[in-house]
């Protein structure tokens, strides 16, 4: 089982991904000739308390993607009754570990535009990758576990 090890840095586990387009989308655009754009590499956050996962709309833009849905989201500060709407992608993800990439699969995810950039992060992994692994916070040694 693949997995990444790590130390908290500041109050998060934070982990490096690659975003492709979905495995569907790769195999139609090698279909018809068209070049199927490479992963891209991204620090995420590993967020227990997100639904879903997102992405900074470069990552989008660097795939050549475009939204297939759109998902009204609540946050923490939006009321109940005016969610914020995002766009969601059909994208495929793999875990960095190792110095090797190891793909989770094809998932959907939302294009988040939050990411400031002394940060050096651009996702978040929410429940929807999260819970098709293993998550385990060691809080006290400030270190994490991540494997799927």
């Amino acid at each position: 089982m693949p997995y990444v090890s790590g130390s908290l840095t500041g109050t998060w586990a934070i982990v490096d991904v690659l975003v492709s387009a979905s495995s569907r989308r790769q195999e139609l655009l090698a279909k018809h000739g068209f070049a199927v754009p490479a992963p891209v590499p991204v620090r995420v956050l590993l967020d227990t308390g997100a639904s879903i996962s997102g992405f900074s709309p470069r990552v989008f833009r660097a795939l050549d993607l475009t939204h297939v849905s759109t998902l009204d989201a609540l946050t923490p500060s939006t009321p109940a009754h005016a969610p914020h709407p995002c766009e969601l992608f059909d994208v495929s993800l793999a875990l960095v570990a190792g110095g090797s990439a190891h793909w989770t699969g094809d998932t959907q995810v939302m294009s988040a535009d939050c990411w400031p950039p002394n940060e050096q992060l651009e996702g978040l992994l929410g429940m929807d990758v999260l819970r098709r692994g293993f998550f385990q916070l060691m809080g006290p040694e400030r270190k994490f576990v991540f494997a799927f």
